[in-house]
């Protein structure tokens, strides 16, 4: 999996719908890292990429780079990519073979880039400093309010707002790539339960649409990284055969996860051990599932 790995430590905080992510010192991008954005897949990447802060959005994502650092985007697919706020020298590439942002900071500034599902046609690129190929059309001023002289009507008392309807809420498949971001960042499993807990609405861990009840039968190898339904039933069941996770907080019984970390590893060796399954690796693979399946 494509990991952020930060210096120090990392601060969350939920700007719904979207997600921001601000070290408390900050994030050097050391691999690819793939965001899904609009429907739209990005690979962000930069060996010398140092983010002050990162924001994912429904529709955009944007990032503050310090000055002398880099930074690539790049659209598998082909997207045309618009990039505003723009404070260093950029480099893009738009034609039939290929969609590229390359950028790099001269100063400490916020970068919003927007992918479209217009897809790059024809050969176009072009770079430079201050901000590269990208240009903006002035605003078109506006209409003059026409003169009346009829009697102004009261205005009518304003109807209160609606509350949103949950389906306005983020989806499953959102929220599990949300939680992938911050795991790919280092982000521990205290982080990921509480914003967790957040996007769902609930002042916990949820068994809504993201951790829905313990899955009948396991089919897949987990270890330290892994996301999903299958992470929270193994937590559920080590939890409820004598080998528990937590005492308390994430991971602990009725606070479990969808992430897979070290204390799950401790509690799996305990149990591998106990069954006499070898090696004694913290690896749910098909030995262990089997003697999973059979309790």
């Amino acid at each position: 999996m494509p990991r952020m790995i930060a210096r120090a430590g990392i601060l969350v905080a939920l700007f719904a719908p979207s997600l921001a992510l601000a070290g408390a010192s900050d994030v050097t991008l050391t691999t690819d890292t793939i965001l899904s954005v609009g429907g739209v897949t990005l690979n962000v990447s930069g060996s010398s990429a140092t983010v002050a802060s990162i924001t994912v959005n429904a529709t955009n994502f944007s990032f503050d780079l310090e000055s002398g650092s880099s930074i690539q985007i790049t659209a598998p697919s082909r997207n045309v990519m618009d990039v505003s706020s723009l404070t260093g020298n950029t480099t893009f590439t738009c034609d039939n073979s290929s969609s590229v942002i390359k950028y790099v900071g001269t100063a400490v500034g916020t970068v919003t880039v927007t992918p479209s599902s217009d897809l790059c046609a024809s050969s176009s690129s072009g770079g430079g400093g201050g901000g590269g190929s990208h240009t903006t059309t002035p605003a078109t001023p506006a209409t003059p309010a026409a003169t009346t002289t009829t009697p102004a009507t009261p205005a009518t008392p304003a109807t209160p707002a609606t509350p949103a309807s949950s389906s306005s809420r983020l989806s499953a498949e959102q929220i599990n790539a949300i939680l992938g971001v911050l795991s790919s960042f280092g982000a521990d499993s205290a982080v990921i339960a509480k914003v967790q807990a957040a996007l769902t609405g609930a002042g916990g861990p949820t068994t809504g649409s993201v951790t829905s009840a313990a899955v009948a039968v396991f089919k897949s190898d987990l270890e330290v990284g892994s996301l999903g339904e299958e992470v929270k039933a193994l937590q559920q069941f080590l939890n409820g055969h004598g080998y528990q996770i937590s005492a308390s907080g994430p991971g602990s019984p009725g606070n479990e996860t969808t992430m897979f970390g070290s204390l799950t590893k401790a509690a799996l060796m305990k149990y591998q051990k106990a069954k006499g399954i070898t090696p004694v690796a913290g690896y749910f693979g098909p030995k262990t599932r089997a003697a999973v399946s059979a309790e």
